[in-house]
């Protein structure tokens, strides 16, 4: 049966293209009768074959349309997704702000904010400058903190000492009285006194030599350089926390701004050696030429000694090396 239904698809493939049997001699098939409706006009088969381009063409049309519909709609999701997070950003930037500008419960915190924003700049400037070993930016770091902390202890003692002295002024005008009369009395009795009493000794008192002033700002066994940046540091902004921590009275005040301050100094130089990292050299490129040109000429100059029976002049030979 597949057989006589291939020879007949061949025979109406003929026919739609327009085929006609010639007369070359080969024996004509045998037409076979076929159940009614087998065979298309090609009026039809035409019709057919648009149809089926058409249809086609309409599937391409929706799909492109599809898709572009879909890029639309994922380009509209991203542009919201975009303003979304410029909202989201803006509104986490102004609650920051907010957050910032509100003032602290303690007074001591709030002064203390101002003031680590006039010192902290200049200390990590000067931190950042210690390059050439670690040991430096820690002698910095130790010398500051200890001068900071010292600083504050002896505004205590002031402070302490200048209430008592207020005090003793108020006891000591009673003997004030006392020591005039005294004195007065004294004079009166000079003048009556004997000549030898009335010698007056002017020569001068031998001068005492002169006590070397005492280090209170280096701590032993620290880098030099270090201390060195420490005190110059310390000596710009010394004036500034004293007078800060001048304006506080209240004793919970006080202590919070002592131990915030010293806690902050330690945190900020933690992040700032983090910042710093390796120390790379900075180089150039005329050195890096002049670098390789003469590791290429020692190397000439030992291949040709070693050829010539001698060895190039070294530093161990005492001859003068000329780069």
């Amino acid at each position: 049966m597949n057989k006589e239904k291939e020879e007949n698809l061949e025979e109406m493939s003929s026919l739609a293209a327009g085929g006609v049997e010639g007369g070359s001699g080969a024996p004509k098939k045998k037409k076979r009768k076929m159940p009614e409706g087998y065979y298309i006009d090609r009026k039809s088969f035409i019709e057919e074959m648009q149809l089926r381009e058409v249809i086609r063409e309409t599937i391409k049309k929706i799909k492109r349309k599809k898709k572009s519909l879909l890029e639309e709609q994922q380009r509209k999701q991203k542009n919201d997704e975009k303003q979304l997070r410029s909202i989201v950003r803006f509104l986490i930037k102004e609650a920051k702000k907010d957050i910032e500008d509100t003032p602290h419960a303690s007074t001591a915190i709030n002064i203390l904010e101002d003031l680590l924003k006039q010192i902290l700049p200049n200390l990590e400037t000067d931190y950042k400058i210690l390059t050439t070993k670690k040991e430096q930016r820690d002698s910095f770091r130790a010398h500051v903190v200890s001068a900071v902390s010292s600083a504050l202890e002896t505004e205590d003692v002031n402070k302490a000492g200048g209430a008592g002295a207020e005090e003793g002024e108020l006891i000591g005008l009673d003997e004030q009285e006392e020591d005039i009369e005294e004195e007065v009395e004294i004079k009166v009795s000079d003048v009556e006194a004997p000549a030898d009493d009335k010698f007056i000794d002017i020569e001068a008192e031998p001068e005492m030599p002169e006590e070397e002033e005492e280090d209170t700002f280096g701590i032993e066994g620290q880098d030099e350089t270090g201390r060195a940046m420490a005190q110059q540091a310390f000596n710009n902004i010394e004036k500034n926390v004293i007078e800060t921590y001048d304006i506080l009275s209240d004793p919970e005040d006080e202590k919070l701004f002592k131990d915030y301050l010293i806690t902050n100094l330690k945190l900020y130089f933690d992040k700032w050696e983090k910042e710093l990292g390796a120390v790379v050299e900075p180089t150039t490129s005329e050195y890096e030429t002049e670098k390789e040109e003469g590791e290429d000429s020692d190397e000439l100059d030992a291949e040709l000694g070693g050829e010539l029976g001698g060895e190039p002049p070294t530093e161990e030979t005492g001859e003068e090396l000329i780069q």
